[in-house]
């Protein structure tokens, strides 16, 4: 290349997206003559359509092929399509693509001045046979043994509903992650005030369990903030505990932080192997685990299952959702975890599917 450098200007096709795509299927979804494609995502939207709306869709030749002697659908077969200035040539194919399958029309984009001179059907069977009767702008049914393109029709169209969306900031996004099912958290052990080693108990109701640090100045608001919020906790019936990650050669400023912050509420130390247990809990969650933040909370259900996961400040309306969050049903669950709604095509996971990927990946 004598120096030169690549550059890659795919974004300019359109579709530079920051989707996590997974598969894609290529059709002419709304029958104008030219292909559209569908992407399917792991992440939101998963499902997302992108319409060719090109002025020249006539500028086409659809082509939909019947097996006699072979397979019905053609699978194998290969279509010769000739104009006076070019040769195209397609194929029938089919499972060769990840969670998605393309229409099985075939589809040979023309130049408006260009006339179709010849068409050629290389049958699965081994069999060649010319088709007549093809034009510019047409959509055809070629059917083994007929040697005349007879006119095709597409399936009805659906019309999709389109619901509006509303977007929330995005500096919202961050705060909080309500989980789509109930997570087994594992069972940690702490040091009391009083220097008593105590395992922490679920006592049947939801427990938020708050991990600091004293020398975060947000984690010194969180603690007040618990305390305004602690006697409107107990009403609700949930529980709190928080745990503060420094280690004995900061224990003293751990002590000074509570009674600078009056917080009454239930608290202790954290022990440095059981807070690695639960980064690397946490590690399992996600792909992309960025470095703990304090303070960083949790939601764990009367069962003990970790239901939301809160990454900074802990605000009076996410306090007032925990009661219905942590009594939700599985099927309720699953719903309220997207940050934008829509529609789920999947169903929800089992809890033994869940217990046995967390098992999995803490072996790790």
């Amino acid at each position: 290349m004598s120096g030169d450098k690549f550059v890659d200007f795919s974004h300019l096709s359109g579709l530079g997206l920051d989707d996590d795509g997974r598969a894609l299927a290529v059709c002419d979804w709304d029958r104008d003559g030219d292909q559209d494609i569908w992407f399917r995502n792991r992440n939101a939207p998963r499902l997302r359509l992108m319409l060719n709306d090109s002025a020249n869709h006539q500028k086409s030749v659809s082509l939909r092929l019947e097996g006699v002697l072979c397979n019905r659908d053609a699978i194998g077969a290969r279509v010769t399509l000739k104009t006076q200035n070019e040769i195209m040539v397609r194929s029938l194919r089919a499972g060769e693509m990840f969670l998605s399958q393309s229409t099985k029309w075939l589809h040979f984009g023309m130049d408006i001045n260009e006339r179709v001179k010849s068409l050629v059907v290389s049958w699965p069977g081994g069999e060649d046979e010319s088709f007549s009767g093809v034009k510019r702008g047409g959509r055809y049914l070629l059917k083994e043994g007929q040697g005349e393109a007879a006119n095709g029709s597409f399936p009805s169209l659906v019309s999709l509903k389109l619901d509006a969306v509303a977007i929330e900031k995005q500096n919202s996004f961050s705060d909080h992650v309500y989980l789509p099912v109930e997570v087994p958290f594992p069972r940690l052990s702490y040091r009391a005030p009083d220097a008593k080693m105590k395992e922490m108990r679920i006592n049947g109701v939801p427990l938020l369990v708050t991990f600091w640090d004293s020398s975060s100045q947000d984690s010194s608001s969180e603690l007040e903030s618990l305390e305004e919020e602690r006697v409107r906790m107990n009403s609700m019936g949930i529980d709190s505990l928080a745990l503060s990650v420094d280690g004995i050669e900061r224990a003293g400023s751990a002590y000074e932080l509570i009674t600078k912050s009056k917080f009454q509420g239930n608290w202790g130390f954290i022990p440095e192997d059981f807070f690695s247990l639960v980064k690397r809990w946490r590690g399992t969650l996600f792909e992309r685990s960025a470095q703990i933040e304090f303070p960083f909370s949790l939601l764990l259900n009367g069962n003990g299952n970790c239901v939301a996961i809160y990454r900074s400040h802990v605000s009076g309306e996410m306090i007032q959702n925990m009661s219905r969050l942590a009594a939700m049903d599985e099927l309720s669950r699953w719903h309220n975890a997207p940050l934008l709604r829509g529609s789920w095509f999947t169903n929800p996971v089992s809890k033994n599917y869940v217990r046995s990927f967390l098992e999995q990946r803490m072996k790790r």
